[in-house]
């Protein structure tokens, strides 16, 4: 076997311009791109595939069931028929009537009240009464003759009495005809029930309208006195109150007050103004005169004290020239300010006398103006008070005087109209339709049970087809697993590198059998050789290739590629294959992974680092006599270590080994990573086999110190959130994640192709390189 030296790991020919197509800047292309994906229906159609017996079967269930129900109430159901009669409630030409025979303001009135199309009866409440149990009492008494079983309720139950009404611009109008029907499976017995109600309605509506009319016309003469005495009442109340508050016109007056509330307000506002100004000029006065400064009052009060005002000023200018010329107790000096204090001292009185004083009786005077402003103003104010009150109390009486005396007039043109009204004797409701039931164009009633048998069964499929739809859509989303690697995809924002198809040859393949170990020619580690130690032939066997599908073998081709393919800027030396649960198929994917790479050339060690439950050995035929544990546990050789896998000549395998009863402590351990670095430098790439990563740390550790790791989904099996976890975890514990390699796809699945977008160019010549390069 050639030295380590003398092979150099296959990578890509470059000439500098290719982009970056390293692992990490692929995954957040990758993101990116699929962030700006689009809804795909494609998921729509996976789900009614794999669903699609359980939607057929509750399609089939519930559209029996309920078939069963409607035939079976379809045969059950009695065959009724309706008959109906018409009456025509209210004048059709009302209005032409009244104008014609009423030639006054009340006929008018009620003429333009039809035309605009308001009516004159309570629909709603004529057919509740027409349907009580006190107007229906004589019809039933009538029907017991030849029916003795028949109730109200059963009367009103297949009684029906509607308002006729028609489409008007878009809306319903309502006519004056009320239609009255009546449903029963006896067709004599239909027109007997409608012939005694048509008879009573039309005797109830002429007695109604007689005695509605009679009782109007007593209502109105019982009512006229008192409206005419209270008419002369509230005239002699208004006539008085006149004469008591003196009002010939109460606008005019309350206006007249209001406009002299406003003048005094004005005014005394202006007082109020010229009070502050001043109060304000006397307190500055004050404050000169307290200050010992009379000079600067008078000179507010023009020349009227100008020679004092001079006298002082003339002193203040010898003073000045003095105190120039002499010392300050000096006798000129002491004299001129001697007469200078006599002469403010003079000022002053002046000041407090005449100007202050002055000052102060003006003051009083706008005072005493502003307090008979507001005596006025209450006065008037109290005018408007007194004069409100007795405004309203003649509103009230007028307005009281005009509805008793528009009441009397209504009641006058009332009792006219009910006279006019009540000896014309017009005709009440009218039947212009009689009792009949709808005969076809062969002379047979119509009946009014309509069977939709059909419809309800068409009905019933589409509905039970939809519940079916649901029910299966509720079935997939609680099965919460992987249907398709683009599920895996989206799922994981991470790319699928991988495909593997289901193959059944995988499981039937016996495994082969143990092999004996001798060492192997390296440069670096001595691998033992099958059969050389103990001077046995080496045995016979088959590859780990042989008698596996096609598709199987070229989906662990096109993973390889795709790795090397994301590893482009970095080659990738260590490689580990976890999987979130037991029972992925990571074990399966490793070994033929590990063989396809062995198989173009690159020398591979297959690690099983899963120390709990070891699968390698067993799938190989090899013992796991010593392995992984006891090269970190104890001073094991790796030549004692490692074998060669069977008719693999690139391919290492080192075993678990007897099972530790602390495998964190022996991965975690410095040895550990020491070996790991030794693999990494004797090996093309070292491949770890982990126990699963949910809920355990032992891949989490080894990940720490690979260079990547991909993760193994098994299609159908693997649950979503288990995967999330197990991404969370892995994005802690700083592990590089690859991609995802969705396993155990099916037929309909393995058109799903992934390929690093961008890459095509560099893929087309990978594989040609692969298939031409040489192995040593």
């Amino acid at each position: 076997m050639d030295s380590r030296q003398d092979y150099q790991p296959f990578t890509p020919k470059s000439n500098g311009k290719l982009p970056d197509f390293s692992a990490p800047n692929y995954r957040d292309k990758f993101v990116e791109e699929t962030e700006e994906e689009k809804l795909d229906l494609s998921w729509l159609f996976g789900v009614l595939r794999r669903r699609l017996m359980v939607m057929a079967a509750a399609t089939i269930a519930l559209s029996a069931l309920a078939g069963t129900a409607i035939v079976v109430n379809s045969k059950k159901m009695t065959v009724d028929y309706e008959g109906s009669f018409s009456l025509l409630v209210e004048p059709a030409t009302a209005e032409g009537l009244l104008s014609k025979q009423l030639d006054n303001t009340v006929a008018a009135d009620l003429a333009k009240i039809n035309i605009e199309g308001i009516s004159l009866v309570d629909y709603e409440t004529q057919i509740r009464i027409l349907r009580s149990p006190k107007m229906m009492q004589p019809v039933l008494k009538d029907l017991r003759t030849w029916n003795p079983t028949m109730t109200y309720t059963e009367l009103m139950s297949k009684l029906s009495i509607n308002r006729i009404s028609y489409a008007k611009d878009g809306k319903q109008q309502g006519t004056k005809i009320l239609e009255v029907r009546y449903k029963d499976s006896d067709p004599n017995k239909i027109y007997g029930v409608l012939d005694k109600v048509s008879k009573a309605y039309l005797e109830y509506s002429l007695q109604q309208r007689l005695t509605g009319i009679n009782q109007g016309i007593k209502f109105i003469d019982m009512e006229m006195p008192k409206l005419r005495e209270r008419v002369e009442v509230l005239q002699l109340q208004v006539q008085r109150l006149r004469q008591q508050s003196n009002l010939f016109d109460p606008q005019l007056e309350g206006k007249s007050l209001s406009e002299q509330v406003q003048s005094i307000r004005g005014q005394q506002v202006g007082l109020q103004v010229q009070l502050r100004g001043m109060r304000t000029l006397y307190q500055s006065y004050e404050k000169l005169v307290n200050e010992n400064n009379p000079v600067g009052v008078l000179m507010t009060q023009g020349q009227a004290y100008a020679g004092l005002l001079g006298q002082i000023q003339r002193i203040d200018s010898d003073l000045s020239l003095k105190l120039a010329q002499y010392r300050d107790d000096s006798l000129p000096v002491l004299a001129l300010r001697k007469s200078r204090e006599e002469l403010i001292l003079t000022a002053s009185q002046q000041a407090k006398e005449v100007v202050m004083a002055n000052l102060n009786s003006q003051i009083q005077e706008v005072e005493s103006r502003d307090r008979e402003m507001t005596a006025l103003q209450k006065e008037l104010n109290q005018k408007i008070r007194n004069f409100s009150v007795t405004t309203r109390q003649y509103d009230n009486l007028v307005r009281e005087q005009q509805v008793v005396t528009k009441s009397l007039s209504d009641f006058l043109a009332k009792r006219e109209a009910l006279r006019i009204d009540a000896a014309q004797q017009q005709i009440p409701w009218v039947l212009i339709n009689p009792p009949e039931i709808p005969l076809d164009k062969f002379g047979k009633y119509i009946t009014a049970t309509v069977k939709q048998t059909k419809k309800q069964l068409a009905l019933a499929v589409i509905l039970s087809g939809l519940l079916g739809i649901a029910i299966g859509l509720l079935v997939e989303a609680l099965n919460t697993v992987f249907h398709t690697p683009e599920a895996v995809r989206i799922a994981t924002k991470l790319p699928v590198i991988g495909v593997i198809p289901f193959s059944k040859k995988v499981k039937r393949r016996p495994p082969a059998r143990p092999r004996k170990l001798t060492p192997a020619r390296s440069s670096k580690v001595e691998v033992l050789e099958p059969g050389e130690a103990q001077g046995t032939a080496p045995m016979l066997g088959k590859s780990i290739f042989s008698d596996l599908d096609y598709q199987f073998l070229e989906a662990f081709r096109s993973l390889y590629t795709n790795i090397h393919l994301l590893s482009a800027g970095t080659a990738i030396r260590s490689l580990l294959v976890g999987s979130p649960v037991a029972g992925d198929g990571k074990s399966t994917v490793a070994l033929h992974l590990a063989a396809t790479a062995a198989a173009v050339g690159q020398r591979v060690l297959l690690v099983d680092a899963d120390l709990r439950c070891p699968q390698l050995h067993a799938k190989l035929g090899l013992p796991n006599v010593r392995g992984l544990g006891d090269a970190i546990s104890t001073d094991l050789s790796l030549n004692d270590a490692i074998q060669r896998a069977p008719n693999q000549d690139n391919l290492f395998v080192l075993t678990a080994g007897q099972i530790p009863p602390d495998p964190i402590k022996l991965l975690s351990s410095k040895k550990m990573q020491y070996l790991m670095e030794q693999f990494q430098a004797f090996f093309d790439l070292v491949i770890y086999d982990t126990p699963p990563l949910a809920g355990l740390a032992d891949a989490h550790l080894i990940a720490a110190h690979t260079d990547a790791t991909i993760m193994v989904v098994q299609i159908a099996k693997t649950d979503r959130a288990q995967v999330r976890r197990v991404l969370e975890e892995l994005k802690i514990s700083g592990a590089s994640v690859l991609g995802i390699v969705a396993n155990g796809c099916k037929n309909s699945d393995r058109s799903y192709r992934q390929r690093p977008v961008g890459l095509e160019t560099l893929y087309d010549q990978k594989i040609s390189a692969l298939g031409t390069k040489n192995p040593h």
